[in-house]
């Protein structure tokens, strides 16, 4: 019964985790939509892991574990699958492949599903008190054994070719090493479906519980995984309804500048809005570059704007924007409506504490 200690071990990992996330809450920031996805692979995790332990020793009758063994199957099949497609699309943003591995992976993935729905695709016999399965559906077996050796590949290459695109290199030395752990649990999970070994199956549970134990370690030890994957902040750039620049920094060279540093295609497009200023009530939008998410927003009474321009727009970016002008406006509101004539931008050096409060996540060591 040496599986109800193994469920129970992962169990306490993932009650940690959820203890862990509703303790530390504010320390996390996601998009709705790319929480419900990480949220669908951990579900799927557990369900596999709880599954296969339930399935390959004899706590049911054989015709129960069969449906738990195939329900194992596809459960780790679709997980893993997601958390593969997630890791290429978010490393690869502006590829026009990024979606390749996705289509594959559904390929496959269906191919494997209709064919778990033939009853005789296993031949299951009890060995002391375990079930083991023998595949009687070689065609079975190869398209899993091809999915996991696309699974392994795909994670490779776009981790080798996505490095770059980490704004965390410690960040990315994790995912390495969780992608290393992952392909060599993969490898013994794929031993064991032809030998049906005791030792295999054990080395595989044993490494699911490490690889699980890893990335609650990620999790905690690295709070910002969810907001800075691969984003990342260039410029912050405040500027007076006049045109002056009241304040800029450079996030990648984590230090102040100047307007004679700022591209003129930035500048350009901020007179051109900043001419137009007096009651215009929405302008996140009116600048656009080809390569890189602009987020700008203004304050109509006291007469200034904020740029900044990252990676990849989203709305965590824009409330970060909006919680930093509150506090600068409430800071600086004095200062703000008396501005006129030769405007001296030093009063407004205390931006860049707000900057580091307000984007702090985003401070990264590289």
């Amino acid at each position: 019964m040496i599986g109800i200690v193994y469920i129970s071990v992962f169990m306490l990992l993932l009650l940690v985790g959820i203890i862990h996330g509703i303790y530390a809450r504010e320390n996390y920031e996601v998009e709705t939509g790319f929480a419900v996805i990480i949220f669908m692979y951990f579900i799927g995790q557990a369900l596999y892991f709880v599954s296969f332990n339930l399935s390959v020793e004899n706590y049911f009758k054989i015709e129960i574990s069969q449906i738990l063994w195939k329900i194992s199957i596809f459960i780790r099949i679709f997980s893993i699958g997601l958390m593969s497609s997630i890791h290429s699309v978010e490393l690869h943003k502006h590829s026009k492949i990024r979606f390749l591995a996705i289509i594959i992976y559904l390929f496959l993935e269906g191919i494997i599903i209709s064919l778990l729905i033939f009853p005789n695709s296993f031949l299951t016999l009890q060995q002391d008190n375990n079930y083991l399965y023998f595949f009687q559906d070689v065609t079975l077996l190869v398209f899993i054994f091809v999915f996991n050796l696309a699974i392994i590949i795909f994670l490779g290459i776009s981790q080798i070719m996505g490095y770059k695109n980490f704004n965390d290199k410690n960040l990315a030395k994790f995912f390495s090493s969780y992608i290393c752990l992952l392909s060599l649990n993969i490898i013994v999970y794929s031993i064991f479906l032809i030998t049906q070994n005791i030792i295999s199956r054990t080395l595989h549970v044993i490494l699911y519980i490490i690889n699980s134990g890893f990335v609650l370690y990620v999790i905690i030890e690295k709070p910002a995984l969810f907001l800075v994957f691969t984003n990342k902040i260039f410029d912050f750039i405040i500027f007076h309804k006049s045109g002056i620049l009241l304040y800029s920094y450079d996030f990648q060279a984590s230090r102040e500048v100047d307007e004679s540093l700022l591209k003129g295609s930035i500048l350009i497009g901020i007179n051109h809005i900043l001419a137009n200023f007096t009651g215009v009530e929405n302008q996140l939008d009116h600048i656009k570059m080809s390569d890189k998410g602009v987020v700008f927003n203004f304050q109509n009474d006291l007469g200034y704007a904020v740029l900044l321009i990252a990676k990849h727009k989203n709305k965590i970016l824009e409330k970060a924007v909006q919680k930093f002008i509150k506090k600068f406006s409430d800071q600086n509101k004095e200062k703000l409506l008396n501005l006129s004539g030769l405007i001296d931008v030093s009063v407004f050096k205390d931006a860049g504490k707000l900057i580091k409060e307000c984007f702090s996540k985003y401070y990264i060591k590289v």
